[in-house]
């Protein structure tokens, strides 16, 4: 599952040899750290998400709860606008995904 947060894009899912746990993948560190602080993170030069943990679901699933549960803002990406780099990128993503839109709403006629 890819989950877009204030504190930034994450991948998250199952671990491929441990049924109890996800592995939580990021392009960057940055909202590993701040959602899961004292989890090590694996930095692994060749893959496509660079940054990645190992953690149990019964661990993801409360921060993931608290994420949802503190929104106060009407507009994600304007929320995110204090990171400017993020916020552009989320912008592209909003149009891409507002194309996307556009073209199934045609396939339906």
């Amino acid at each position: 599952m890819w989950m877009f947060t204030t504190e930034g894009f994450l991948s998250i899912v199952q671990h491929k040899d441990l049924p109890d746990h996800f592995q939580v993948k990021g392009r960057v560190a940055d909202p590993l750290e701040s959602l899961w602080p004292d989890q090590e993170i694996e930095v692994i030069g060749w893959a496509d998400y660079r940054y990645r943990i190992t953690i149990t679901k019964d661990e993801v699933f409360p921060v993931l709860n608290q994420c949802i549960e503190s929104i106060d803002y009407t507009s994600f990406k304007d929320e995110c606008s204090n990171q400017h780099q993020y916020y552009n990128v989320l912008g592209r993503i909003w149009n891409l995904m507002y194309r996307f839109q556009d073209l199934m709403e045609s396939n339906r006629e």
